[in-house]
């Protein structure tokens, strides 16, 4: 009888401990989401302000070299040919450096989740250790 008791005992034991490893699991997954989420929000927030600057500035540029090469052509009215070929030669070799300088950028990898996956493997790597403890 006192065996049953204690095969009993050791059931709960077992089920109770497999219910704790279940609930540290998920609450590591549930860390883990929040933190992916964050990650977004903040890269979005971001992204946001980056494009929202880069098209500003882009805008300004665009009319204020666009109004000193007008002032050039008055100012060189006679030779207003050359200054409109320099002025394109000049945009045109200015875009193929910045296409360039976007397909360098858009060949290195991102660093979008870097700190999760780091989370991630630091939580596996604790995990195989107190499986071996637990062996």
């Amino acid at each position: 009888m006192t065996d049953q008791a204690g095969g009993e005992g050791s059931r709960e034991g077992l089920f109770a401990a497999l219910k704790n490893i279940v609930a540290t699991l998920i609450a590591i997954g549930r860390t883990r989401a929040e933190l992916l989420v964050t990650e977004l929000e903040e890269e979005k927030y971001r992204l946001m302000s980056l494009w929202s600057k880069a098209i500003g500035a882009a805008f300004m540029l665009c009319l204020g070299i666009i109004m000193a090469v007008f002032c050039l052509a008055l100012a060189f009215w006679e030779q207003r040919v050359f200054v409109f070929g320099a002025f394109a030669v000049m945009f045109i070799g200015g875009g193929l450096l910045l296409i360039g300088s976007l397909k360098s950028q858009a060949s290195q990898p991102s660093k979008l989740f870097r700190t999760s996956l780091s989370e991630l493997e630091a939580d596996m790597a604790q995990l195989r250790r107190r499986a071996k403890e637990a062996e």
